[in-house]
């Protein structure tokens, strides 16, 4: 058991460490929106000069940085349900078959909530 806590700990200072870069990743991303979004405003009058391929490319940037954007909250929120699993005492337990998931896994996935089989099974693999 004290190898078990020792993991779980180790886990979570992984997780948090994770966060912590997401955390930034995320406020990054939504500096630099806000600075495109001042630079629209500054150079709305400038339109007739831009090409539609510029247009293109400032909006594909854009569509790119919100799924980037959504895919950084949506780890994020894995880790904060794992984080709320270790409180719970319930983390490295596989949510459908409630048996222990891999160290390995862990290891690569640090915010798996199923053990392999189950996650083949719930992909319909």
């Amino acid at each position: 058991m004290a190898t078990r806590r020792l993991d779980i700990e180790k886990f979570k200072e992984a997780l948090l460490r994770d966060r912590e870069r997401l955390c930034s990743e995320s406020k990054r991303i939504a500096r630099r929106n806000s600075e495109e979004n001042q630079a629209d405003e500054v150079s709305e009058l400038a339109d007739y000069d831009n090409h539609p391929a510029d247009y293109a490319t400032e909006t594909f940037e854009r569509e790119k940085d919100l799924a980037l954007d959504r895919n950084v909250d949506d780890l994020i929120a894995n880790i904060d349900r794992a984080l709320g699993k270790i409180e719970a005492g319930t983390y490295g337990i596989c949510d459908r078959c409630e048996r222990e998931i891999s160290r390995e896994r862990l290891k690569a996935l640090p915010y798996a909530t199923f053990c392999i089989d189950c996650q083949d099974i719930v992909e319909g693999r």
